[in-house]
C-alpha cells in the first residue's frame, strides 16, 4: 500500500514537472491546471446527461413538479408559499432569473459551477430548502440545466474560476484552535458573528442582503445554521468565497498566499459548537 502511494506521488510530481516545462504554457495556464473544484460531497456528479433542448425541457417539467411552490411559476422566488417561509427576514426563495449566487466554489462575482448547483439541489439548504437526493442523479442535472437556461448570459460560454484550495483540514488541536481564534479576532469576524459566535455582533442588527432585506448572521455555535454545509471543507469554501448577495464578503484577498491558515479558523469555528 505504501509503495503504491509513493509511486502515485512520484507520477503526480512528474506530470506537474512536465506541465511546468511545456513550451508555450504560461504561468496562468499552470495555475489554472492546479485549480480543481473542491469536493462537493455528492454522488455521481460527473455522470450527467447531455445539455440540449430535450433535457432542459425535462428540467422544466421537474421544476414545475418539485420547485414551483417556493420559487414560483416564473422562477422569480415568488411561489405561493414563499411568504410563509421567512416573511420579513432573508433568505427568501431564490430568484433564478437574476444573480448573484451565494453557494459557490468559485471566486466572488463569478457564477457558480454546475457542480455547485447540483450540490445545492442534492443536499438542500439547512433550515430552508429540502434536499432532493431521492431524485435520480440525471434528473438533478436536468434541473441544473433548466435553472442555468433562465439566465444564459451568466452560464453559456462561461468558465467560472474555482477558488484556490490549499492544504486540507488539520487536526483540531489546542494550538490550531488558538491560532484560529487570533484570526477570528484579526479578521473582525466578531463584528457580525459576536465574540462567542452566536450571531449577536454589534453589526448584526443592521445587516441586510442586496435586496435590502434584514439578514441575521449565522450563529456559529449551531452547525445547523451553516447553510452551505458544516464540514471543514464547507466552512473553508464559505469563508474564502463569501456569500454573494448576502452580507458576508469574500476573504480571498485578505488571505491571499496564506490560505492554509484558514484551516485553523475553521477549527476555531467548529470548537464553538459540539460538532
Amino acid at each position: 500500500m505504501h509503495i503504491k502511494k509513493f509511486t502515485l506521488r512520484v507520477l503526480m510530481a512528474g506530470v506537474l514537472s512536465l506541465l511546468l516545462a511545456t513550451p508555450g504554457l504560461t504561468a496562468q495556464d499552470t495555475k489554472a491546471a492546479q485549480r480543481k473544484p473542491m469536493s462537493i460531497e455528492v454522488a455521481q456528479y460527473t455522470k450527467r446527461p447531455p445539455v440540449n433542448k430535450k433535457t432542459v425541457a425535462e428540467g422544466r417539467r421537474l421544476y414545475e413538479n418539485a420547485c414551483i411552490f417556493c420559487h414560483g411559476d416564473k422562477a422569480d422566488g415568488k411561489g405561493p408559499v414563499a411568504y410563509f417561509l421567512s416573511r420579513d427576514t432573508a433568505p427568501l426563495p431564490r430568484d433564478f432569473t437574476m444573480g448573484p449566487y451565494k453557494f459557490r466554489s468559485t471566486e466572488s462575482g463569478e457564477p457558480p459551477m454546475d457542480e455547485d448547483l447540483f450540490r445545492t439541489i442534492t443536499k438542500g439548504i439547512k433550515g430552508y430548502m429540502p434536499g432532493f437526493a431521492a431524485l435520480d442523479a440525471a434528473d438533478r442535472w436536468k434541473l441544473v440545466y433548466y435553472i442555468e437556461s433562465l439566465i444564459p448570459e451568466d452560464f453559456e460560454d462561461v468558465e467560472p474560476v474555482p477558488i484556490k484550495v490549499v492544504g486540507r483540514p488539520v487536526p483540531m488541536t489546542a494550538m490550531s484552535v488558538q491560532r484560529g481564534y487570533r484570526l477570528y479576532q484579526k479578521a473582525k469576524c466578531w463584528e457580525c458573528h459576536g465574540g462567542g459566535g452566536e450571531g449577536n455582533g454589534e453589526k448584526a442588527p443592521k445587516l441586510k442582503d442586496d435586496w435590502d432585506i434584514p439578514l441575521p448572521p449565522a450563529n456559529l455555535s449551531m452547525p445547523s445554521s451553516f447553510k452551505a454545509g458544516n464540514r471543514p471543507e464547507d466552512l473553508y469554501r464559505t469563508i474564502l468565497t463569501g456569500l454573494d448577495g448576502g452580507a458576508m464578503p469574500s476573504s480571498q484577498e485578505q488571505f491571499e498566499g496564506r490560505e492554509q491558515e484558514l484551516w485553523d479558523l475553521v477549527n476555531y469555528i467548529r470548537s464553538l459548537s459540539t460538532l
